[in-house]
């Protein structure tokens, strides 16, 4: 099989020694020497390595005591460099010898400029397949070598990499070389360089392992949460794999201008700000537990990942969905006030949506190209994966789990692996049959609807699945079909080995646990015991499936909310809303449900409800018209007004976390969705203050109250916002006001919002996020759909490749056939290869949408007027 973008195999790096010149102005080249230590397993005339978007010169190669000089090929279409030698070289150790020359890039890929309050920085961010746009390289992952870093820049910068310095040289003219020790095995994807003013705080130490915080000057104070965070999270890593942090020395760098969130450089991981740089006294619970949980992510990637990666792109699960997994399972054994499982689920939801539509992909995907490989980082790779890691760790049980995943550590340390190879370290750890298990969650797209059934008269249920899909009707044939052979070829797999558990209800509060591995189409089970008051068929949320449940049950499970646990009452609301939206249930049935958690007090309960309201106001009330808008949202001030009245608007001295949630939960519902007029005025009031003093406001408030604010902006709140953005003291902060300026709703207001995104006022990183709350704004979509396709050539610039696809993403918020066509028409025009997938997947949201809109509008509008009548009449 042909491998056009993959490089030839018999090659293999041993060690580079890179050193570059950098000077961190955004205008200005660095330049640098690369030699690279090579095995080759046979005689050659010529050697392919990477190589993208650089100037390469002076190339020779250096055996058996003959030093040739080599001709340089360039295939920019396939991103490799190719030099070719008068004389065979002889197979055994060889070193190849380049010059390279590059400009600091402004995509923030390969080595990128940054600024931050007037000074100049240069990172790098090298995965997926980036090293090759910073040093000319073996850049696949297999291809893993030892680095030995050395850097010539201005004596007033700092920097830093993998490995700890070595030695430093001082040069004329204010000049230094800093020279790094060599690095263990790495992946060149792992590769880290960061050059500029930066400040490191005191170090913190687990073990003998010291962690620092880099950042730029300023932000000294900000530094305490992650550097805990850090400890707490390494000690227990190490704790959990049986083996010490593998690379000397942990450095964690918040970067004023980041593609991604954060990025697991063995040694020296980066982080946006946001993730990194927290006041406790000002960050938000959930900010607070977004952070941790990142930051641990990132850490257990430096065995999962980093000691131990995966053999190509199409296994990046292998990283992926074990660091989300154990950043959960980690931050919740460290901090179980925060009951962090919750938050998985509200994660796993978006996975759901994901993976119903056609234009899913399975957990592993063959990958061609490096565009495929950027594709991929996606819910599909992080949290399905986590949610079948998850649900394997259960089926085997957590030690017997932890077992093999020590053993599959151990085994293939500072090498490359493929999933079979952690099957069979599981297997031996078990005695179980996992590969049979698991193969079909990891290689078949989508996930299983259960269906359960009671069997009249009997104490048992009825259990059948199928694939679920946002659109039942894709479960059909295609029409024209030839022959029935051709017919079942385009018939989703709707059959996995399913480990089932459900909660049945004894009584009170009183349950009980059914398991079975539910491997049939359909399967009769009997329940010992007395017949069950109700039947919950997905105990813990622990699987990724959607249960079924008929009217009856349905009614049985709204009638026995404190018997579920919390996880099960957010799954029990999604699940539900899920079948509405593909047709497999009617919207009243949704509905009805709704007031049952009225008098909810489980904050993540209640932000559950955010999604599905925020729809039925977003899209469903507009479609229906008339008075179905303002009808929506007396409904749910009238379910939910009461319950936040009597908890107060504003946090009281010495409150719980609990219950300065709860009331986030229900601002949100009732500020943000409904717009309830006493929030919107308390909100006008408490911004007034919190803008200029930043004090005498809950953190958990913050975003909705700035957010309401916004929208009732005028030119002097407008300079209120710009003004509090640029003197914000925390990352967060600025965050906060930046993205209130997507929430605008005067047409010049807009435009000025749009204008700054082509300035360095937006910095790259938040192009997109603020361009989605544009999206998102009803009063913004038209504007600024028009401001991208009239400024997109500007606006490309501003946005990297794996952005790019986000954007992408928020289109359906459009909503119209018209917008529809128009988006497909722009890319089609204007394509983007990393964001194909998301492309396909908006096309697709756009058509369910108004699928959900045409068959549903009606009855929303009906079952409103038949409630408001009722409430008259009683």
């Amino acid at each position: 099989m042909a491998r056009p973008f993959r490089l030839a195999a018999g090659v293999q790096p041993l060690e580079y020694r890179v050193h570059v010149a950098v000077d961190p102005n955004p205008s200005a080249r660095y330049s640098g020497r690369v030699s690279i230590r090579l095995a080759l397993d046979q005689a050659r005339r010529r050697l392919e390595l990477h190589s993208a978007d650089l100037r390469l010169s002076h190339a020779r190669v250096h055996a058996a005591g003959i030093t040739q000089p080599g001709a340089i090929m360039l295939h920019p279409e396939r991103e490799t460099a190719e030099i070719r030698v008068a004389r065979p070289i002889p197979a055994g150790e060889v070193v190849l010898e380049l010059d390279f020359a590059g400009k600091l890039r402004r995509d923030l890929r390969g080595l990128y400029a940054a600024a931050a309050n007037g000074k100049h920085y240069a990172f790098t961010q090298l995965e997926a397949a980036d090293a090759r746009r910073f040093f000319p390289s073996f850049d696949e992952p297999a291809l893993k070598a030892r680095f030995q870093l050395s850097v010539t820049t201005d004596s007033s910068n700092h920097v830093l990499s993998n490995a700890s310095v070595d030695f430093e040289e001082k040069l004329p003219k204010g000049q230094k070389i800093i020279h790094f020790q060599a690095t263990p095995l790495l992946s060149t994807y792992l590769v880290a360089l960061a050059v500029g003013p930066l400040v490191g705080s005191e170090p913190v130490y687990c073990g003998a392992t010291p962690i620092r915080v880099w950042h730029i000057p300023g932000k000294e104070r900000l530094t305490s949460f992650a550097l805990e965070a850090a400890r707490e999270s390494l000690a227990r890593l190490e704790r959990w794999f049986d083996l010490s942090y593998p690379y000397g020395k942990l450095d964690l760098v918040a970067v004023p201008d980041f593609e991604a969130g954060a990025m697991e450089n063995a040694g020296a991981v980066f982080f946006r700000e946001t993730l990194l740089l927290l006041d406790p006294a000002t960050a938000s619970l959930q900010e607070q537990k977004r952070a941790a949980e990142v930051i641990c992510h990132e850490l257990a990637h430096m065995w999962y990942g980093n000691l131990v990666t995966m053999a190509w792109w199409d296994d990046l699960w292998l990283n992926e969905a074990f660091a989300t997994w154990m950043a959960f399972e980690i931050v919740n054994e460290w901090k179980p006030q925060w009951k962090l499982w919750h938050d998985f689920e509200h994660h796993r939801a978006a996975a759901f949506h994901l993976d119903a539509l056609e234009s899913t992909h399975p957990i592993y995907t063959p990958v061609r190209t490096p565009s495929e490989a950027t594709q991929n980082f996606d819910l599909i790779t992080y949290e399905k994966g986590a949610s079948v890691v998850r649900m394997i760790e259960r089926y085997l049980g957590p030690k017997v789990f932890r077992r093999g995943v020590r053993a599959y550590i151990r085994r293939h340390a500072e090498g490359n692996t493929v999933a079979t190879d952690l099957w069979r370290a599981l297997e031996a750890a078990s005695g179980q049959p996992i590969t049979k298990v698991v193969r079909t969650w990891i290689e078949q797209p989508g996930f299983p609807l259960v269906t359960l059934c009671r069997v009249p008269g009997e104490s048992a249920i009825e259990l059948r699945q199928e694939r679920f899909l946002a659109r039942p009707s894709a479960l059909q044939p295609k029409k024209g079909a030839k022959s029935k052979k051709q017919s079942a070829r385009h018939r989703p797999a709707t059959r996995w080995p399913i480990p089932w558990v459900a909660r049945l209800g004894e009584g009170s509060h009183a349950t009980r646990l059914e398991r079975r591995l539910f491997t049939k189409t359909r399967e009769r089970i009997s329940l010992p015991g007395t017949t069950p008051l109700f039947v919950y068929g997905n105990a813990d949320e622990g699987g990724f499936f959607r249960p079924l449940h008929d009217e009856a049950e349905l009614t049985a499970l709204a009638g026995s909310l404190a018997a579920l646990q919390p996880v099960e009452r957010m799954g029990l609301l999604e699940h539900q809303w899920a079948l509405v939206r593909s047709g497999r249930a009617k919207i009243e049935s949704f509905l009805q449900l709704v007031p049952a958690f009225s008098e909810e007090t489980e904050p993540d309960v209640l932000f559950t409800l955010r999604a599905p309201l925020g729809f039925l106001d977003a899209q469903m009330a507009p479609a229906a018209g008339g008075e179905v808008p303002e009808h929506l949202r007396a409904w749910i001030v009238e379910g939910f007004g009461v319950p936040l009245e009597r908890l107060g608007f504003a946090a009281q001295l010495n409150e719980s976390d609990e219950k300065k949630m709860r009331r986030a939960a229900l601002w949100a519902l009732l500020g943000e969705i409904a717009e309830w007029e006493p929030l919107v005025r308390q909100a006008s009031l408490l911004f007034d203050a919190y803008h200029t003093r930043r004090t005498g406001l809950d953190p958990n408030l913050a975003n909705s109250v700035v957010a309401l604010a916004a929208r009732a902006s005028t030119a002097s709140r407008y300079a209120a916002l710009l003004e509090a953005r640029a003197n914000a003291p925390t990352p967060r902060e600025r965050e906060r006001f930046q993205l209130a300026l997507g929430e605008v709703r005067a047409p010049r207001l807009i435009d000025r919002t749009l204008r700054l995104l082509l300035t360095e006022t937006i910095p790259t990183q938040d192009v997109v996020s603020l361009l989605a709350r544009l999206l998102n704004n009803p009063a913004a979509r038209e504007q600024t759909w028009t401001f991208v396709r009239r400024r997109w050539s500007a606006l490309k610039r501003r946005m990297p490749p794996m952005l790019i696809s986000r954007l992408v993403e928020a289109l359906p918020a459009l909503q119209s056939e018209a917008h529809r066509r128009s988006v497909a028409a722009f890319f089609q025009s204007h394509p983007v290869p990393t964001a194909a997938r998301a492309l396909r997947q908006t096309q697709e949201r756009f058509r369910l949408n108004a699928e959900m809109r045409r068959r549903n509008a009606p009855a929303l509008e009906r079952w409103l007027g038949e409630t408001r009548a009722a409430e008259r009449a009683g």
